[in-house]
């Protein structure tokens, strides 16, 4: 295990609220092949409800498939969870990998990759909760993380569509609904998942919803989509921080709204 943990050095560094893990050259390599070597093998395993994945399609791809298969879908659930990556579970992640890889070799690297020294005060504390922001490895491994969900809400039969912590389930019936989100809960708790307390709607598909940085508006038969308040409230926290620098407000402006524009049709 030392030689594990050795290998997987780095330093800490902090983006506002985020915390992210500088790796050493090393272990940048390493990391990199074994997300390219995983990301083959795991994500087949995931239903293609799963939009986050290389060649899924993305945010954009999630929200495409909610008009396409709302048809006479009554009611709808939206959950993200919160702190995603912070909150992850090391044994419970390593417990589902132990399931799906059958490499020993590669598990122990895994492990590594998770349980980092960290210099603090002098001395040296191992991480014991929550993934790396910024690695290559760590979007595969939050996937895999919640791959119970994935199974749970596709076993249900019901419209499901994930992108990254952020999902919507549609139903024509209350019952269906209520099911669901049991079953959800269940999983959520076994991964020690904790539930965003503001990011959950459940109701019906004609108030609308949100879902992921577009809102649907129900009443109009959910045939565009709109911008959603959270993505304008981003958007102009942004040209705020770049008032004082006008050729980078346009080029900022010109890019965002290609990226808002573009794969949706939105309603204007």
């Amino acid at each position: 295990m030392c030689g594990t943990l050795s290998l997987f050095a780095g330093a800490a560094c902090t983006w506002g609220r985020d915390v992210f893990w500088i790796w050493a050259p090393q272990a940048a390599l390493v990391l990199k092949c074994l997300a390219l070597v995983l990301g083959k093998f795991l994500v087949p395993l995931r239903s293609p409800f799963c939009y986050h994945f290389a060649g899924r399609g993305g945010g954009k791809g999630a929200v495409r498939a909610v008009p396409a298969a709302v048809g006479d879908a009554t009611f709808v659930f939206l959950r993200e969870v919160k702190s995603y990556y912070a909150s992850i579970n090391h044994e419970c992640l390593l417990g589902l990998l132990q399931e799906l890889v059958p490499s020993p070799v590669v598990l122990h690297l895994v492990r590594g990759y998770l349980q980092l020294l960290v210099d603090e005060d002098g001395g040296l504390r191992q991480i014991d909760l929550g993934i790396s922001l910024g690695c290559p490895l760590s979007p595969l491994m939050g996937g895999v993380y919640l791959k119970p969900l994935d199974d749970a809400m596709v076993d249900t039969g019901l419209f499901y569509a994930l992108f990254m912590d952020d999902w919507v389930v549609l139903a024509r019936r209350r019952g269906e609904l209520r099911a669901a989100i049991k079953r959800a809960n269940a999983v959520l708790e076994s991964q020690r998942v904790v539930k965003h307390p503001d990011k959950t709607f459940v109701g019906r598909v004609t108030r609308g919803f949100e879902f992921p940085g577009y809102r649907f508006d129900g009443e109009s038969g959910l045939d565009g989509v709109d911008i959603a308040a959270a993505t304008w409230h981003n958007h102009f926290a942004r040209l705020l921080a770049l008032e004082d620098d006008a050729p980078r407000v346009a080029q900022y402006q010109k890019f965002w709204w290609r990226w808002v524009e573009s794969g949706v049709d939105l309603i204007y």
